[in-house]
C-alpha cells in the first residue's frame, strides 16, 4: 500500500519539513540575485513559498471551521497583519530612506513609487502594468521589486477565507454537510481554471504573466488541496521517501536548468510546485532519512524560521551596495551580502517579528491590529508622495534651468560638438546634472497625431518610426517651431514604418502583424495629412526574416511618401550597448568614460538608413548625428556636460532637444 487513513491523533503542529522547504525556498532566491549566471531558475523558491503558504493557512482555517464552525476573519487578518507587517514596513521605510540618499534621482523616484505600491500590497500589479508599457521595457529592477510576491501573498490572504466560508456553505445547503467535499470542489476548480488561464497567458505575454495574481492562485490551491489531502491521508514510509526526494530533486532541477529567458509560470511551474507538494505529503521521513537528518540541523531550521526576514533584507542590499562601491559586486562582497542579510535578518526576526507574535502584542485587539496597521501604512506612503512631489518640483526646475541655458550656452549638450574650437573635446566635458525624472523622453504633449493646438501651421513635418523616432520628437520640436513648422507625430513602439509585409519582419516586443497593419495605415494617413516633410527613424535592431524583402519594403514605402513630400531618413542615434546609462554613470562618478562604447557595438547597421542610400527613390535623404554622439573609436554617455542615455537606448528629454541645431544645420527644411 502507498497510501494509509491518517489518524487525527498523529497529525503534527511543528513541521520541521516545511522548515527545510523555506529554507531551500529562500537560499534559492538568495542565490539567484546573487549569481543569475549559475543558478540560473532559482527564482523558482518564490513558487515554494506559495505551496507553503497555500497549504498553511488552509490547514489553519480548516481546522477553525472544523473546531468553532465558523471563521473569525477579523481574528485572521489580525494575526496576518501582526505576521508580515512589521517587519515588512521596516524594510520598506529603510530602503526608500537609503534609495533617496544613494540612487540617482531618476531611480530613487522610481523606487519611491514602487516604495507605495509595496506598501499597499499590489506591487506585483504595478510590475504587471509596466511589463505591458512599451516605454518601460528598459527599466531596471528597483531596491524593493521582490515585493511583487508579498502583494501577491497577500492578495491571497485577502480573497481565500471567503472561498473556503463559500464551499463550507455550499456543502452545508447542496451536499449534507460534507463541508470538505464541497470545499475542495470550489478550490480545485479555481486551481484547475487559474492553472489554465497561467499556461495561456503565459504563452501570449510572459512579461505580464509572471507578475499577475491570477496565473499564481493555482499554486496556493496546490498547497490547500495538499491539507486536504493528507486530513484524510498519509503515505507510508517507502511512498514518503520516494515522494520526499522526488519532490526536492523536482524543485532543485527546475531552479538549475531553466532560466529567465523561459516563459514562466505556465506549464514549466508544475515540477516546483507539484514537488513542494510531495515534500509535505511525505512528512517525517524517520531519523534514518538523511534528508530529515539535513532538515534537522539548527541552521536549516534557523534559515526556515528566519526566510520571511531573509528575504526581505537580501534584495534591498544586493540593489544598493553597488551605488556604495561603486562598481558591480564582486564575490567578496556577495559574500559580505549574504552575511549582513544573516545578521538584518535576526534582528528584525528577534526585536520585529517575534513580540508581534509570541509578545504581549500578539493579544492585542483586532480593532487595535487594523488601526495601527493604517495608521503606519498610511504614514510611510505619505512620506514617499510627499518626499516624491518636492523633489519633482526641484527636478522640473533643474530641467528648465537646463533648457534655458541651451539657448545661450554653445558648450552644453550636442552643441559642443558642433563647437570643438570653443569647447574643447565635447566628450570630456564633466557631467554637470544625473538624469532625473523630468528627463523622460516620454514626457511630452498629447499628439495624435497633430501636436499643435488650434489651427494647422503654415507648414507641416511629419515625424514617424518606433519609439526612438517618438524620443527624437524633442529634438525636432525646438528646431522646427523656430521656423515656423508643427509636427505630427505617427509613432508606434517597436514598429519600424515599412510596407515589406505583416509575416517577413522578425518583431520583438510588439507582434510583426501588428507592425505591418500600423505600417499601411500610417502611410496612408501621411499622405492624407499631405505634410511638406517627412522625417522618419528607427531602431537599429529592426530585423528581417530577408533583409532584400526589408529593404524593398523601406523602398516601396518611400515611393509612396515622396508622392506627397520629400523624406528625411535619420540614422538612429547610438546604443549603450545593453548598460543602463544612469545607472552606469551613478556607480562610476567622476569616471564618466567608464561608461562608453566601441563605436562598432554602439552603432550597430542601420538597415533602414542604408536602404536611403543606392537605390533609393528620388527627394529621399539621409541624415547621421551620430558624430555628436561618438569620436572615432567611441561612443560616449555624457555630450557637453548633459547625459545622453535614459535607459539603455532612448536620449533623455534634454539631450535630445540640444540636437536642435544640428537638425537644423543638416535637415533642409522646404
Amino acid at each position: 500500500m502507498l497510501l494509509t487513513p491518517t489518524d487525527p491523533a498523529d497529525q503534527r503542529r511543528f513541521l520541521p519539513e516545511i522548515q527545510g522547504l523555506r529554507a531551500l525556498a529562500v537560499g534559492l532566491v538568495v542565490l539567484f540575485h546573487l549569481w543569475p549566471l549559475r543558478l540560473t531558475g532559482g527564482f523558482v523558491g518564490v513558487d515554494v513559498f506559495f505551496v507553503i503558504s497555500g497549504y498553511l493557512i488552509t490547514s489553519h482555517l480548516r481546522r477553525e471551521l472544523q473546531d468553532t464552525g465558523r471563521i473569525k476573519l477579523s481574528s485572521f487578518y489580525a494575526r496576518r497583519m501582526r505576521r508580515l507587517l512589521p517587519a515588512s514596513l521596516l524594510v520598506l521605510a529603510v530602503t526608500g530612506v537609503a534609495a533617496a540618499l544613494l540612487l540617482p534621482p531618476q531611480l530613487a523616484r522610481a523606487a519611491g513609487r514602487e516604495v507605495v505600491a509595496s506598501t499597499l500590497y499590489v506591487e506585483n500589479l504595478w510590475l504587471a502594468s509596466r511589463a505591458v508599457t512599451y516605454s518601460a521595457s528598459n527599466d531596471i529592477a528597483s531596491p524593493v521589486q521582490h515585493y511583487w510576491s508579498l502583494s501577491t501573498e497577500e492578495q491571497f490572504y485577502a480573497v481565500w477565507p471567503a472561498l473556503i466560508l463559500l464551499g463550507a456553505w455550499l456543502g452545508r445547503r447542496w451536499l449534507r454537510g460534507r463541508t470538505n467535499v464541497a470545499i475542495g470542489l470550489v478550490l480545485g476548480t479555481l486551481a484547475l481554471a487559474s492553472l489554465v488561464h497561467s499556461m495561456t497567458l503565459t504563452a501570449a505575454d510572459p512579461a505580464a504573466a509572471y507578475f499577475v495574481t491570477t496565473t499564481r492562485v493555482w499554486e496556493f490551491a496546490a498547497g490547500a488541496m495538499t491539507s486536504f489531502f493528507l486530513s484524510r491521508w498519509s503515505p507510508t514510509r517507502p511512498f514518503a521517501l520516494v515522494l520526499r526526494w522526488g519532490g526536492l530533486a523536482a524543485i532543485v532541477a527546475t531552479a538549475a536548468l531553466i532560466s529567465q529567458a523561459t516563459p514562466f509560470p505556465g506549464a514549466v511551474a508544475l515540477a516546483p510546485v507539484l514537488g513542494t507538494a510531495a515534500v509535505i505529503v511525505a512528512g517525517d521521513t524517520g531519523r534514518r532519512d538523511p534528508l530529515a537528518r539535513l532538515d534537522a540541523l539548527r541552521p536549516v531550521q534557523w534559515l526556515g524560521d528566519a526566510s520571511y526576514s531573509v528575504y526581505l533584507w537580501h534584495w534591498p542590499l544586493i540593489a544598493l551596495v553597488p551605488f556604495v562601491t561603486g562598481h558591480a559586486l564582486d564575490w567578496p562582497e556577495k559574500l559580505g551580502i549574504m552575511v549582513a542579510t544573516g545578521i538584518l535578518a535576526e534582528l528584525s526576526r528577534r526585536w520585529v517579528e517575534q513580540p508581534f507574535l509570541t509578545g504581549r502584542l500578539r493579544s492585542a485587539r483586532p480593532a487595535t491590529t487594523f488601526v495601527a496597521a493604517g495608521v503606519a501604512m498610511a504614514v510611510l506612503v505619505g512620506s514617499a508622495t510627499a518626499h516624491a512631489r518636492v523633489t519633482e518640483r526641484v527636478e522640473e526646475a533643474a530641467q528648465q534651468a537646463r533648457i534655458d541655458q541651451l539657448a545661450t550656452d554653445p558648450c552644453l549638450g550636442a552643441s559642443a560638438a558642433l563647437n570643438p574650437d570653443r569647447c574643447g573635446n565635447p566628450f570630456v566635458i564633466p557631467l554637470q546634472g544625473a538624469v532625473t525624472e523630468a528627463d523622460s523622453p516620454w514626457k511630452r504633449p498629447a499628439c495624435d497625431p497633430e501636436c499643435w493646438d488650434g489651427e494647422r501651421p503654415g507648414k507641416v513635418v511629419a515625424l514617424v518610426g518606433d519609439s526612438h523616432a517618438d524620443v527624437l520628437y524633442h529634438a525636432l520640436e525646438p528646431a522646427l517651431a523656430a521656423e515656423g513648422y508643427g509636427i505630427a507625430l505617427f509613432a508606434q513602439g517597436a514598429c519600424p514604418l515599412n510596407l515589406s509585409g505583416r509575416d517577413v519582419w522578425l518583431g520583438g516586443p510588439r507582434d510583426p502583424a501588428e507592425c505591418g497593419d500600423w505600417s499601411a495605415s500610417v502611410v496612408a494617413d501621411i499622405r492624407a495629412l499631405d505634410p511638406d516633410l517627412v522625417v522618419a527613424s528607427a531602431f537599429v535592431e529592426s530585423r528581417w526574416t530577408d533583409p532584400a524583402v526589408g529593404v524593398e519594403g523601406y523602398h516601396r514605402t518611400w515611393r509612396a511618401l515622396t508622392e506627397v513630400a520629400p523624406v528625411v531618413v535619420v540614422r538612429d542615434h547610438p546604443t549603450t550597448g545593453g548598460a543602463w546609462g544612469p545607472e552606469c554613470l551613478a556607480k562610476n562618478p567622476g569616471n564618466q568614460e567608464a561608461c562608453s562604447v566601441p563605436r562598432a557595438v554602439a552603432l550597430p547597421p542601420d538597415s533602414g538608413y542604408d536602404a536611403a542610400g543606392a537605390g533609393a527613390p528620388e527627394d529621399v535623404e539621409r541624415v547621421d548625428l551620430s558624430d555628436l554622439f561618438c569620436d572615432a573609436e567611441r561612443c560616449h554617455p555624457v555630450v557637453g556636460g548633459l547625459p545622453v542615455y535614459w535607459d539603455k537606448d532612448h536620449m533623455t528629454a534634454t539631450f535630445a532637444r540640444s540636437l536642435a541645431p544640428a537638425i537644423l544645420l543638416r535637415v533642409d527644411l522646404p
